[in-house]
């Protein structure tokens, strides 16, 4: 009797010790819920909410063994997904009828949830398989992962193997990084960047002493992924599983972060009445952009699982409007606010402000594969990306979560900032500008028939454009930028300079052809207002081989010439009293990317 006891307590072991390599996620306790027709409110996210949220999504609830384990109450569902495969039809015009090949015409793909509720702390985590981490989206904690490596990584320890980042400058939305060898966070900080996903490897002392691996287990280094979910890449048992989470949940209470990841912190819960406020700020930008008003707050769209959702290949935009239904098919990403406000206003562009901002709250956003396999599906809130500043302090807005930017990470930023303003100042002098009554292009033109100076303000060869005003001395030639407002906008102009810097040094190798086309460009226009006209009759003084051989003889600098457009009296060699994070970010990432480029870069602040 005690032997038949043995051997079935060891057939129950043997179906335990299956493994599998899984990513842990914790589970909000709150989120704002959104039903149409009515107020967001906040709910309390439980089983039972999840249960019938996972439901409506096609999950069916699964028995589980009893007894798993005496901490935790499990939950598991399962779905079971019909798709036609769209190549089939293609290959029918090809393979002979009777061939296996066109025997099916769908395929299934299944996928998982497991919940588990810690009994004491009633704090509820998740694995899944397939696609079920798609139905956890909007109730995942965002950082999870990251809290949990920023308490055993230092910012020296050089573990590094890869990242996905968000830019919040520049042109580049975000980045994959892998590193030929191991880096850490100092040798890759970038100033605009935050991370969503570090690869790190773990060493055997702290898989050991922190995460519960016998030595017997362990015989080598272990990579980690940390971000909306944590995740050894080491199969790992269900009891292993129990036992991983109890320790990052523990880890989480008990451990102060030893690294700072990112520059930011999390706004939580006891932070409602700030996100009420912000969110409320956000909503009145949203308002303005679609009653044609301008807003300072810029709003990009993209989803947290950016690299899917950029390299999908088809996008539906759907919402109701006056009882309708309303679906917007997109051959490319929707990458901002405007585009959907145009498509709203095309369909309505009189909508009271409650009944615009329920539209909003329940649109959503799905991306799909060319082979019809849904990629990214969420809400098109939940898609938003934006800065704002609220009562003289800078927050951010990413992947359904609001952070606020760190005194500390503000002040380095300012500091880094500053000392390139401090050295690099244009020392011409350009004329006032009298903002907002004259226009960009009335101040550029104000330069046209100045000794030296030269107007190229609306000319852009290959779609570049090369600069609003070029000058020159002896030893340079000075290719200059004009802007008005230091403000979120400075992220598309950096990239713009950046663009017309790495043409011009392309074509400084390569015989000036590029040059030669702005100055044939300008030659040849046609067009009939007195700027256009005045733009083509300066170059009556100049000819085209004294034109190019300004370039031959001199080293080009390209200036950031830049417009205060504030009410109160401010000056850029006193960078913290402007607000902009956004702006500074901008800056820094093209001062980085000038100095890699080998192109001199100034700065000019514009009078009024």
């Amino acid at each position: 009797m005690i032997l038949m006891l043995a051997v079935i307590i060891n057939q129950h072991l043997d179906t335990m010790s299956e493994k599998l390599q899984i990513g842990i996620y914790q589970l909000k306790d709150e989120i704002l819920e959104v039903k149409k027709g009515k107020k967001p409110k906040l709910v309390t996210i439980d089983i039972n909410f999840l249960s019938k949220e996972f439901r409506s999504k096609g999950y069916s609830s699964q028995l589980v063994q009893p007894n798993l384990s005496k901490n935790f109450d499990l939950h598991l569902y399962f779905k079971r997904t019909p798709s036609e495969i769209k190549w089939k039809d293609f290959i029918d015009k090809i393979a002979e009828s009777d061939q296996m090949i066109l025997k099916h015409t769908k395929t299934y793909s299944e996928s998982y949830i497991l919940l588990l509720r810690n009994l004491s702390s009633n704090i509820i985590y998740a694995t899944t398989g397939g696609f079920g981490n798609t139905a956890l989206q909007g109730f995942a904690e965002g950082d999870f992962g990251l809290e949990i490596l920023s308490r055993i990584l230092k910012a020296e320890d050089k573990t590094l193997r890869s990242t996905k980042e968000k830019n919040l400058t520049g042109g580049i939305l975000g980045e994959v990084k892998f590193f030929r060898n191991d880096y850490n966070l100092n040798e890759n900080e970038n100033f605009g960047n935050f991370y969503q996903e570090l690869n790190s490897s773990i060493n055997i002392k702290l898989l050991t002493t922190i995460f519960g691996f016998s030595k017997n287990e362990i015989d080598s280094d272990c990579l980690c992924v940390a971000k909306n979910s944590f995740a050894i890449k080491k199969s790992i048992s269900f009891t292993q599983l129990i036992t991983i989470i109890e320790k990052c949940e523990n880890l989480i209470k008990t451990v102060t972060p030893v690294v700072e990841i990112n520059g930011v912190t999390k706004l939580n819960k006891t932070n409602k009445a700030l996100i009420a406020d912000l969110e409320d700020e956000l909503d009145k930008s949203i308002v303005a952009r679609y009653s044609g008003k301008s807003s300072n707050i810029s709003i990009e769209l993209c989803h947290k699982d950016f690299d899917k959702y950029l390299h999908a290949d088809n996008f539906t935009l759907e919402y109701k409007i006056n009882g309708k239904k309303i679906e917007t098919e997109y051959d490319e990403p929707l990458k901002n606010m405007d585009k959907v406000l145009s498509d709203v206003k095309s369909n309505d562009s009189n909508l009271k402000v409650s009944k615009l901002k329920t539209l909003l709250a329940s649109a959503h956003i799905d991306s799909r594969a060319d082979n019809g396999d849904q990629l990214t599906s969420d809400l098109l809130r939940n898609h938003f990306y934006t800065e704002i500043t609220y009562k003289g302090k800078s927050y951010f807005l990413s992947d359904c979560e609001w952070y606020e930017i760190k005194s500390s990470f503000t002040k380095k930023l300012n500091e880094q900032c500053q000392s390139f303003i401090d050295d690099s100042i244009f020392h011409k002098r350009l004329a006032k500008w009298n903002y907002p009554h004259e226009s960009e292009n009335v101040f550029n033109a104000k330069h046209i028939g100045r000794t030296d100076f030269l107007v190229f303000d609306k000319f852009t060869p290959e779609n570049i454009e090369v600069c609003d005003i070029l000058c020159w001395d002896s030893d340079n030639v000075y290719f200059i930028h004009a802007k008005a407002g230091f403000d979120n906008s400075m992220r598309d102009l950096s990239h713009q300079i950046f663009i017309a810097a790495r043409r011009v040094k392309e074509d400084m190798k390569t015989g000036y052809l590029f040059i030669e086309k702005l100055y044939d460009e300008v030659k040849k226009c046609k067009g009939r207002t007195s700027y256009f006209i005045s733009a083509k009759d300066q170059l009556n003084s100049i000819s085209k081989d004294d034109f190019l051989n300004l370039f031959k003889s001199r080293k080009p600098v390209f200036v950031l010439a830049i417009l205060d457009t504030a009410v109160i009296q401010r000056g850029l060699d006193k960078i913290d009293l402007f607000n902009s994070n956004i702006a500074k970010f901008s800056l820094n990432e093209l001062i980085k990317n000038m100095r890699n480029l080998a192109v001199d870069f100034q700065i000019y602040e514009i009078k009024k």
